[in-house]
């Protein structure tokens, strides 16, 4: 073998307990070879000066040669010229870290990856003992493997940079089971920086923290919940949660929590805190009368309507009256609609403070009220 031949060109002869010893090997590599043909293996062991080489049915067929073929060929052979030079530092070096991976070529287009192991059986100088086995299948599936995650990192790198223009708010979530299973809180794996904004933090800082964490132990229990529910039911859950948070949530933030395995849920939030405050204004103001503050009419029904189911189930008492102003027209003819109001303003808030809380003041409408 001529490339070993190179790497122990200083050895001295074997003599005694290590010739006897390397004669044991070389006879246990015959025998393996034939007993194990598809193990795809070559064993080279150097016996009086010679390489002895005991390649199996496997690793013939796995570099596509014949047996007498192969006979004529060294490992260094069937190196490519473009990794013979590597091959050849490798196998000189004294110190090896570990096996050495190269591309053969057999001259018949057939290109596979082999890995060297050289050892030393005895008190010797240099390698006396290699294996040569096919493993490239195996280091195929490596690279394509490393492409792929290449790929990924490359689509991740792409998917964060569009998280991270968008307005909304965008994080993931890992559970954290306790020993029988139940969810009992959730990490930050990802956030991106519209989602980290409110806290004036770099989302990288927050990652890997808990839920009670980055939000606040007592505001964090509704997201947990809500999250659990996603990943136990499998579906997506939403829901306007309002956070009041030393750690700078603070709002009304619309989060869609959408489970994509068994642990992990993707949490999209945006702020609609304004849109909050705008839809309870327009819901107040559908409620109740403008120039009073009062409940008005379409409030008022829904209240009695309420109060006289509430006794039905009691047996307690309802008592409704209707009320208006004398001569309330003759005050905004005489004194202005200024006044007027003024008027209605000043009766309403008598009238609701008499009350207190056993009653109910509503305009309906003119100078006509209702007291339930």
């Amino acid at each position: 073998m001529h490339m070993v031949r190179k790497i122990s060109q200083s050895a001295t002869p074997l003599a005694g307990p290590v010739l006897a010893d390397i004669r044991d090997v070389a006879q246990s590599a015959g025998l393996i070879a034939e007993a194990m043909p598809d193990l795809p293996v070559l064993y080279g062991v150097l016996v009086d000066g010679i390489w002895n080489q005991y390649p199996t049915q496997g690793f013939l067929a796995a570099v596509g040669l014949g047996r007498q073929e192969f006979e004529e060929l060294s490992p260094q052979d069937l190196a490519q010229m473009l990794d013979l030079d590597r091959v050849n530092r490798w196998a000189s070096e004294t110190e090896r870290a570990g096996p050495l991976v190269f591309l053969a070529d057999n001259g018949h287009q057939i290109n596979r990856w082999l890995e060297l192991h050289l050892a030393r059986v005895g008190d010797v100088a240099s390698a006396n003992f290699y294996m040569l086995s096919d493993v490239d299948v195996e280091v195929r599936l490596e690279k394509e493997n490393q492409k792929s995650m290449g790929r990924l990192d490359a689509q991740l790198r792409v998917l964060s940079s569009a998280l991270d223009a968008s307005p909304n708010g965008f994080a993931i979530w890992r559970a954290v089971r306790n020993p029988t299973g139940d969810i009992v809180s959730f990490t930050l794996v990802f956030m991106n920086e519209a989602g980290a904004a409110p806290t004036g933090t770099n989302p990288r800082h927050l990652v890997g923290g808990t839920i009670e964490d980055v939000l606040g132990r007592d505001q964090s229990e509704d997201l947990t919940r809500l999250f659990a529910l996603a990943l136990n039911e499998h579906s997506v859950q939403s829901k306007v949660v309002q956070i009041e948070s030393p750690a700078g949530w603070v709002g009304a933030y619309l989060t869609e929590a959408v489970p994509f395995d068994e642990d992990q849920i993707i949490d999209s939030f945006r702020d609609v805190s304004e849109e909050q405050r705008e839809r309870d204004r327009l819901n107040w103001l559908a409620q109740h009368d403008h120039l009073t503050g009062l409940p008005n009419r379409r409030n008022l029904e829904e209240i009695l309507q309420q109060s006289l189911n509430h006794v039905r189930d009691t047996q307690a008492f309802v008592a409704f009256a209707f009320v208006d102003i004398d001569n309330f027209k003759e005050i905004n003819d005489n004194h202005g609609h200024d006044v007027g109001d003024g008027l209605l303003k000043a009766f309403g808030q008598r009238m609701r403070l008499s009350l207190g809380e056993s009653g109910i003041v509503a305009r309906l409408a003119g100078d006509e009220f209702g007291v339930v």
